[in-house]
């Protein structure tokens, strides 16, 4: 499957590292997380941009928790293959953007953390940057620690501008 990217297209200059991605999959596991949490969304992401790396071409990555760990990807490239919807929450601004980018990259490679996973069904878990799934990532690199949000509350934090869908 490849995607038509034109919404992301329109907005991608706009994007900056910290800002929010959330998913909606059309999987079995995305309608089961979307039902236990009561959300419209079932996955969340970072945006990255480094600049000085880039040359004519600006490119956005993406941070986030799947089953294999934290990893990066080209958000473009994972937008093309994805199968759902995807909306941008654009950081407000007064963040240091730098630290949280510094933050996202120190937990790549972190070991998914299925346990508190399938426990936030049930009720709400501690964040522990020991394992880390996908909120509970966003949530540590964005500097909060406590009792990790889902996908669904992120938007709820009172930090980001009206999303956007981009997918």
């Amino acid at each position: 499957m490849v995607n038509d990217l034109t919404a992301y297209n329109t907005v991608k200059a706009k994007m900056r590292t910290g800002d929010l991605l959330l998913w909606r999959s059309r999987s079995l596991l995305g309608a089961a997380i979307r039902f236990f949490s009561k959300a419209n969304v079932n996955h969340a992401g970072l945006v990255m941009r480094f600049a000085e790396y880039e040359g004519d071409e600006i490119h956005r990555f993406t941070t986030e928790a799947l089953e294999r760990g934290i990893i990066l990807h080209r958000l473009s490239k994972r937008l093309e293959d994805y199968d759902g919807e995807v909306w941008w929450y654009p950081l407000m601004e007064g963040w240091d953007r730098t630290v949280i980018g510094e933050r996202a990259m120190r937990y790549i490679d972190t070991p998914y953390d299925y346990r508190s996973l399938f426990k936030n069904a049930f009720g709400k878990v501690s964040a522990n940057a020991r394992e880390l799934f996908c909120s509970e990532y966003a949530f540590i690199c964005y500097g909060y620690s406590g009792e990790a949000p889902r996908p669904g509350d992120m938007p709820t934090m009172g930090i980001f501008e009206d999303p956007v869908k981009i997918l």
